[in-house]
C-alpha cells in the first residue's frame, strides 16, 4: 500500500516534474504504446505539465484500432450465416466494415451478442448445441491467454460448436511497423505493464537494442 500511494503523491509528481524540465534540452517525441497509458497521460493533464519540448504520441494502444477493414466485413458475412452467433467486446460492435457495422447488423436481425469474457461464449455454446457461436478474437497479448483458456475448455468439454475468429496481434511487432515508418519521428517509447508482465521485458529489450530507441515499461498511475 506505502508503494501504491507513492506512486500517487502529488509531492513525488511535483519532484520528477521539476527534474525533467531541468534536464530537457531538446525536442523529443515519446510514444506511450497503450491506451491505458493515454487515458492517464488525459485524465491528469500531463501533457500540460511536462515542457513543450516533450512531445506525447498517442500509440496502437486499442487492438480494435489496428483492426483491418476486411476483418470487420468478414465478421459481418459470418453474422448472416443461418444458425450463427457471433459474440464479440462491446468496443468491436460500432467499428466500420466496407458497408455496415456489427452493431447495425444486430438491429437487422443478425444474432450478435456482446460478452465480458470469451469464456461467456462457451456458456452460451452450451446453451445453443444446434447453432455455431464464434468469438470474434480481437486483443494483443493481455487478451489471449483467456481466448486460449477458452479454446482449452470447449476442447476438453468436446463443445464443438464454438469456434475463435483470430485476429490477436502483438505489441513489439505493431512497435517494430512505427520505428520502420519514416513519416512518423519517434524518439521513445513507452511500454505497457501489462503486456510485459505476459510476455516479460526481453522482446522490448530486444526491439530497443535492435533499433537503437529507448524504451521503458511502466505501469498506470500517474508517477509510473
Amino acid at each position: 500500500m506505502d508503494t501504491l500511494n507513492k506512486l500517487k503523491d502529488i509531492n513525488l509528481t511535483n519532484r520528477f516534474l521539476d527534474k525533467i524540465k531541468s534536464e530537457v534540452v531538446s525536442e523529443i517525441s515519446i510514444m506511450e504504446v497503450c491506451g491505458t497509458h493515454t487515458n492517464v497521460i488525459l485524465k491528469n493533464g500531463i501533457k500540460d505539465l511536462l515542457p513543450e519540448k516533450i512531445k506525447l504520441i498517442n500509440g496502437p494502444g486499442c487492438p480494435v484500432c489496428v483492426t483491418p477493414q476486411g476483418y470487420i466485413d468478414t465478421a459481418i458475412k459470418l453474422s448472416k450465416k443461418e444458425n450463427m452467433i457471433i459474440t464479440t467486446f462491446g468496443d468491436l460492435m460500432r467499428v466500420p466494415g466496407k458497408e455496415s457495422t456489427l452493431s447495425k447488423e444486430k438491429a437487422l436481425g443478425s444474432d450478435i451478442r456482446v460478452v465480458y469474457s470469451p469464456l461467456d461464449s462457451i456458456k452460451i455454446a452450451r446453451e445453443n448445441p444446434s447453432k455455431e457461436v464464434i468469438f470474434l478474437g480481437i486483443g494483443f497479448e493481455t487478451t489471449a491467454p483467456i481466448i486460449a483458456m477458452s479454446i482449452k475448455i470447449a476442447s476438453d468439454e468436446n463443445i464443438n460448436n464454438f469456434s475463435v475468429f483470430n485476429s490477436l496481434k502483438t505489441m513489439p511487432e505493431a512497435m517494430k511497423s512505427l520505428v520502420l515508418n519514416p513519416n512518423i519521428k519517434i524518439d521513445a517509447f513507452l511500454c505497457p505493464g501489462h503486456v510485459a508482465t505476459i510476455i516479460g521485458e526481453n522482446q522490448f529489450k530486444k526491439l530497443a537494442v535492435e533499433y537503437n530507441i529507448p524504451m521503458v515499461i511502466a505501469g498506470f498511475e500517474v508517477n509510473d
